[in-house]
């Protein structure tokens, strides 16, 4: 029998998976069912861990002889593998073979010829083609989904980008899936992409202005349809709109058991009641539904706006220097696609519109103890550094986090300053309070230290760093070297270094 390390990385995840398993089962069991009901709570998620540790190490096998079964498909008819066994094709073959759908077969092909080793003209034996997406699925740590993402983006931006760039656009895509996931990787490309192509922002938003629709029917049972696509420009207006009041509606419904004072005036998602029978009970489908019916009664004749539409506005954040020379893109917070700086410059006009410009410093505003509350502009500046929810890996995006004092105000007699400040979701801000993290920023990004129960080690976690920040670190060094395009980033600070390092001691 032949000896092989090919297989080793899935190998030794397959044993570590089968040795956690038996080590998640509190007590004696017969059968699937019965051990997966027998394991402990943390038993069941290490063994969740560790199948998907496994899964993604035999995908990367799966993707390799995918690659080559599809190398020797596409031959004459009297060398053609996939046609050898009956099939028209080799997605045809590993659709049957897998049981799954074309569409996988088809990609799994893709990210294998793309990871795989390739031959020359002259039989000489090349790198992959992406070859750090290539390592990450080798050690385990890319799922064939995150890969494909990734590759065909590459493929999509090589012709318009410099090698060097793209080596460091694959470098951070690989770094940041697997803590953000597919989601958030897609957000993470499309801010990506305008600052690689930053010539091509307007022509995408153009193509998405031109795919805008609308279609509103009645069907049969009577049920109202709407159906609708937007360009981020008039999305953003109702998405944030919508967000509001279904925001207010879900902490009126939190605060169900206690009585609140209301206006006089008309809020139609402001209610709460000591009586258990007028609890918020609609799903948040439903409170979507319920808010955009709203916003359109009250544009059919309401005299005054809801009150919770009253306090939000859409925020677009554009580099000052990009809003005079007209070269660059704006970013439209809650929106994860860029828009042109000529839609930037609209914006800046339209009401309940706020303009936030960033420069090459980023604005400090402190209060002290002069106030208990962060303000609006302390808000944007802090959304600015963390993005959303700063803890490692939420995808919560700025409207649903608030700024939250890293040395408590009562406590700690902490400041409110954006130095102390960190914007974090419900979720998460409570999950700081009671198992006991610690913050701190340093260089103007934040930390995560764990509690000893957790990590022994107490080893610092870096904290969500908005996207823009984190593109504009990486291509810094691009952006300063003679002879750099004209697309690099300008938001950068000339000192930031590609990768921050944790801070020696860590205190909050």
């Amino acid at each position: 029998m032949h000896s092989t390390t090919a297989v080793t990385p899935f190998a030794d995840a397959a044993a570590d998976a089968v040795a956690t398993w038996v080590g998640a089962l509190a007590g004696a069991a017969n059968g699937v069912d019965a051990e997966v009901h027998a394991m402990s709570g943390a038993g069941l998620v290490r063994t969740v861990e560790a199948l998907a540790r496994a899964a993604r190490a035999l995908e990367a096998l799966q993707a390799r002889c995918a690659a080559e079964l599809a190398d020797r498909s596409c031959g004459e008819v009297d060398a053609d593998l996939a046609r050898e066994h009956g099939f028209p094709n080799a997605a045809k073959l590993l659709t049957a073979a897998g049981g799954g759908r074309s569409i996988d077969a088809v990609r799994l092909i893709e990210v294998g010829r793309a990871i795989s080793a390739r031959r020359s003209f002259f039989d000489e034996e090349l790198p992959a083609k992406r070859p750090l997406v290539a390592a990450a699925m080798h050690r385990g740590e890319l799922c064939v989904d995150a890969a494909g993402v990734i590759v065909r983006f590459l493929d999509r931006i090589a012709l318009r980008c410099e090698p060097e760039a793209m080596a460091s656009a694959e470098t951070l895509l690989v770094e940041r899936a697997p803590v953000v996931g597919i989601d958030g990787l897609h957000a993470l490309i499309k801010r990506l992409e305008a600052h690689l192509d930053p010539d091509g922002v307007q022509p995408r938003e153009d193509e998405l202005r031109a795919r805008r629709s609308l279609s509103i029917r009645e069907d049969r049972f009577g049920m109202v349809l709407v159906r609708g696509a937007f360009d981020p420009e008039s999305g953003a207006a109702i998405k944030t709109a919508v967000d509001a009041l279904v925001g207010a509606a879900l902490r009126a419904g939190r605060g169900g058991n206690r009585t609140e004072a209301r206006g006089s005036g008309h809020d139609p998602v402001g209610r709460a009641s000591v009586d258990p029978l007028f609890r918020e009970d609609r799903s948040i489908a439903q409170l979507n539904a319920d808010a955009l019916a709203d916003l359109a009664r009250h544009a059919l004749g309401c005299g005054d706006a809801p009150t919770a539409l009253r306090r939000v506005t859409v925020v677009a954040r554009v580099d000052a220097e990009a809003l005079t020379t007209g070269e660059g893109h704006a970013t439209i917070d809650g929106i994860d696609q860029p828009v042109s700086i000529a839609t930037a410059r609209a914006l800046a006009l339209s009401a309940g519109i706020s303009p936030l410009l960033l420069g090459e410093g980023r604005a400090r505003l402190d209060l002290g103890r002069a106030a208990r509350l962060f303000s609006t502009e302390q808000k944007l500046v802090l959304v600015d550094r963390d993005g959303g929810c700063a803890w490692p890996g939420c995808l919560r995006p700025p409207g649903y986090a608030e700024a939250h004092h890293i040395a408590w105000w009562q406590r700690d007699e902490g400041r409110t300053d954006t130095g102390n400040g960190i914007m974090l979701c419900s979720h998460h801000h409570h999950r700081v309070h009671r198992d006991g993290w610690r913050i701190h920023v340093h260089d103007d990004r934040s930390w995560f230290v764990p509690p000893a129960h957790l990590d022994p080690q107490q080893v610092p976690r870096p904290g969500n760093l908005a996207s823009e920040r984190r593109i504009a670190e990486r291509f810094a060094k691009r952006r300063r070297a003679p002879g750099a395009s004209r697309g690099a980033p300008r938001r950068s600070s000339p000192s930031a270094p590609a990768t921050p390092q944790p801070p020696a001691s860590v205190s909050a």
